[in-house]
């Protein structure tokens, strides 16, 4: 990272990186969004795998690794990638926000809402040692705006340094359907931008009031060894077979969080529950 990356990622939330996509491949990413639309947890093999090697490509930016590796506290020993892949999305505007309302405010940082519960339940946290500078953090996701977003447009908004908050968002802040506070922050990004952003940071998608249509594909990630989804929803080093670049980095970027980091997760979980539930 440079001067200004570390601070806007450490004071706001998130940072944003123009160019990050070649012209190129905002044509070739809008025109398979086009065939396959709107998708949830996509990319998975069982759901038929990559859609095409741009989109395999997208596993590892070198622009966008390089900065992932700062954010998840610096590049292991063994030069591998210090992150992996958690879930991918892909979003055309009115498909998950109905009539383009936009959505409402999600986010916040886990461990400093939730500080009595087990750090291994909490995926979504950010935090940075005051003595070595080193980041740390759960769900980071990596926005690859495919249109351009205007401030009044639309798109990605946010609460720039709610990441650090121990209070939740009002609830009269929420649901921008009826209303955008004045707090909320549009974030403009041209085309081929990615928007790095800790899912610490509560977040929104605004109401898109341009012309033209909005793609944004989100790559999300968590340190090797965690998780955020399920055990059914993990990518393998074998989705990589096939594709042009599969090299260990990306096979890396792919591997599952550890059996033992599982069963710990599992296991506390139904403790929790059946906590809760007495």
């Amino acid at each position: 990272m440079n001067e200004e990356q570390r601070f806007a990622f450490d004071t706001w939330g998130f940072l944003t990186v123009e160019n990050a996509l070649t012209p190129e491949q905002v044509t070739a990413l809008k025109a398979t969004v086009d065939e396959h639309e709107a998708d949830l947890y996509s990319q998975l093999k069982v759901n038929g795998g990559f859609w095409s090697q741009e989109f395999f490509d997208l596993l590892d930016v070198p622009v966008v690794s390089s900065l992932l590796d700062e954010i998840y506290g610096g590049t292991p020993p063994d030069g591998l990638p210090a992150f992996r892949i958690d879930h991918i999305n892909v979003h055309t505007h009115g498909v998950f926000n109905k009539d383009l309302a936009g959505g409402g405010i999600h986010g916040g940082n886990g461990r400093l809402l939730h500080p009595q519960q087990p750090h291994e339940l909490l995926s979504i946290y950010s935090d940075r040692d005051p003595d070595t500078g080193v980041f740390r953090n759960g769900l980071v996701s990596v926005a690859y705006e495919l249109e351009d977003t205007v401030c009044n447009g639309g798109g990605f908004g946010c609460l720039p340094g709610s990441h650090k908050s121990h209070a939740p968002v009002p609830e009269a802040w929420r649901e921008l359907s009826k209303g955008v506070h004045p707090m909320v922050t549009s974030i403009p990004a041209p085309a081929g931008t990615a928007i790095i952003f800790t899912e610490a940071l509560s977040h929104v998608t605004l109401p898109w009031t341009a012309p033209s249509t909005r793609t944004t594909l989100f790559y999300k990630y968590t340190p090797r060894d965690e998780t955020y989804c399920a055990e059914e929803k993990f990518f393998h080093p074998s989705d990589a077979d096939g594709w042009t670049g599969a090299d260990d980095r990306k096979r890396t970027i792919l591997k599952p969080p550890s059996q033992e980091f599982i069963e710990r997760r599992t296991e506390l979980g139904q403790q929790r529950a059946a906590t809760q539930g007495a």
